[in-house]
């Protein structure tokens, strides 16, 4: 088998998995509640209600209410997904009877919404749609608004505009910059982003060309464009002149990005970290330890945590990362592909939702902020922990360097990781090529899967350095970076890591990974060619975990220069992005010695 057609096997198996949430559905399946299934009060649903925007577009919504005279608080999620259930509606309903006005819209230009869209440009429909919420004859004035993904960005992109009448959001696995979300380390999100905006193109197609068929229910890909997307459309090059599914008439906010490869005035609209300042209200922060979203949902924690507008708002931010993807958790998530977390590794996100709401929407006495503001799920250890604050003040930075006797190519190499600094040692050397990319191996709609990694580390092309056995447990609670000494033949390239837990067995566990773009080592905004063969340090910012390393396991980080589809494969040719159709190999070199110590930087905790 061919290296190309092994990596589109590879990216065939997974590719449901990817595709799920671009059909508005979880990777885990359904959205399911977990509040009691009583029979309750009758819930009246009122169908496409429609709300006039600032500039006259009408975007239309459900209504979910119980069937009394009273008038109660609402809860509201934009979704671009489509409102109408594709899935079972049974948690917006138990929500409604919990004693809320559950209202769910399909954002402009998505499904029965009019308009034409511009992806996540959502702060003022956001706000507008906030506050008709607000005068609908069955609410109160109060309004608080929930989802994850898109819609926890629909959330945060209007919070700071401040709608009078929103007093609480609940975001789950969201971005702090959009930038920093397609671009990250300045690498091109390429499977995620390419399969949402086709995913999104679908439905805008069925507009344009179908009209008068009803819109309201969602709608995705089939299996032949599946396959296509696995087999052409990933590998096209250049990135800017692909043309899926006609994705440059029915998506053309996907050429939007790739226009825009650095930090400039495009991404401000929709940097949701510049406009902490601004934020009132309190806000549940809720993610996984494999949701490629983790690093954007803990800043936001952290950053308005310390600069939200009032007082108030800073005190009321709450956190909790468990061991799961993107998908939302439910008490029974519990595993992710082969690995098993424990019967404790569920979450009740819904019961917890209802008891945010209560509080801040019903004057209820819950207990949502007696809690300790962080709530963290150990893996290694698979017990929930409380903490005070992100990243954990008490989490002391410590370098594990990387040695070799030059040869620390696959996981049969001589490649080792220690605490101790390297002196005279021998470079580490490998060729990546483009045409032969390391495949990213499992994963699903913007998830990492802990995978195995053993196949993808007998590749020439990835270095392995491994620590030797622990002699006793080592807890790594926090953000990770690899600061990396290297050089490369190209003016531009890419390098990766990835952190990896190695079990007795030889069981290699991925934890988290990070990449970063050669010339944008020094600056998103600015960047800047290498200079072929001259060494630099470069900084790898590797996500963040919570695991417990136990006793006889190893510690282990990958080094290469590709994790593909997941980004795009760098062309080794340093010219603007997107644009390149050649493809050259690269002969990469990283150092570890007294003067260039390549080092992984774990926050260890102390137990």
């Amino acid at each position: 088998m061919s290296p190309r057609a092994a990596i589109v096997a590879i990216v065939a198996v997974t590719l449901v998995a990817t595709l799920t949430l671009v059909n508005g559905q979880d990777a885990a399946g359904p959205r399911r509640s977990e509040l009691p299934a009583d029979a309750g009060p009758t819930i009246i649903v009122e169908k496409n209600v429609e709300a006039r925007m600032r500039d006259g577009v009408i975007l239309r919504a459900d209504v979910y209410r119980p069937d009394t005279a009273e008038r109660l608080p609402a809860l509201l999620e934009r979704t671009p997904y489509s409102k109408n259930p594709g899935r079972e509606d049974s948690a917006v309903r138990r929500l409604a009877a919990h004693g809320f006005v559950v209202v769910v819209q399909d954002t402009r230009g998505r499904y029965m919404s009019e308009g034409i869209a511009r992806p996540h440009d959502e702060a003022e429909d956001g706000y507008d749609t906030t506050e008709w919420v607000a005068t609908l004859p069955s609410v109160n004035g109060r309004v608080g608004t929930f989802g994850g993904s898109y819609s926890a960005t629909t959330q945060l992109m209007s919070a700071p505009l401040r709608p009078p009448h929103l007093v609480a959001i609940f975001p789950s696995s969201s971005y702090n910059s959009r930038y920093d979300m397609v671009f990250q380390g300045g690498a091109f999100y390429l499977a995620d982003g390419l399969s949402w905006n086709l995913g999104q193109g679908a439905d805008v197609r069925r507009r344009m060309l179908h009209p008068g068929v009803n819109r309201d229910g969602p709608i995705g890909m089939n299996e032949a464009e599946r396959q296509m997307f696995a087999n052409n459309w990933t590998w096209h090059v250049p990135l800017e002149t692909v043309d899926a599914m006609e994705l440059h008439r029915f998506a053309p906010a996907y050429f939007e990005m790739i226009r825009h490869p650095s930090y400039d005035e495009y991404w401000k609209t929709f940097d949701i970290e510049a406009r902490h300042a601004q934020f009132e209200v309190p806000a549940y922060h809720l993610t996984g330890w494999y949701d490629t979203l983790l690093n954007g949902t803990l800043r936001n924690f952290a950053e308005l945590r310390k600069n939200a507008r009032t007082e108030r708002a800073r005190s009321s931010q709450r956190l909790v990362v468990g061991p799961w993807t993107h998908s939302r958790p439910t008490p029974r998530s519990t595993t992710i592909g082969d690995v098993d977390f424990g019967p404790d590794a569920g979450f009740d996100l819904e019961a917890v939702m209802v008891d945010w709401f209560d509080y801040w929407l019903k004057d209820a006495r819950t207990n949502v902020l007696s809690r300790a503001p962080v709530r963290l799920f150990v893996m290694g250890a698979n017990t929930w922990r409380d903490e005070q604050a992100w990243p954990l003040a008490r989490a002391a930075q410590t370098s594990f360097y990387f040695h070799s006797g030059g040869g620390a190519n696959t996981l049969d190499g001589n490649g080792t990781l220690s605490e101790t600094r390297p002196s005279d040692e021998p470079t580490d050397r490998f060729v990546y090529d483009p045409w032969n990319p390391v495949p990213t191996g499992q994963r699903g709609g913007y998830s990492r899967i802990p995978a195995d990694q053993r196949e993808l580390e007998r590749r020439q092309d990835v270095l392995v350095y491994t620590s030797a056995p622990l002699s006793s447990p080592i807890e790594v609670t926090g953000p990770i970076e690899v600061r990396l000494w290297a050089s490369s033949s190209a003016t531009d390239t890419d390098f990766t890591a990835k952190l990896v837990d190695v079990f007795p067995d030889g069981t290699a566990r991925m934890l988290t990974d990070g990449i970063l773009r050669a010339r944008y080592r020094r600056s998103k905004t600015a960047p800047v060619l290498l200079a072929p063969g001259r060494e630099e340090e470069m900084t790898i910012d590797v996500g963040a975990t919570s695991n417990l390393f136990m006793t006889g396991h190893r510690l282990r980080i990958e080094i290469s220069s590709s994790n593909f589809p997941r980004f795009d494969r760098n062309p080794n040719t340093g010219t603007r992005f997107a644009e390149s159709a050649e493809l050259r190999r690269a002969q990469q070199t990283v150092f570890h010695d007294a003067q260039r110590p390549s080092r992984l930087v774990l926050p260890i905790v102390s137990r």
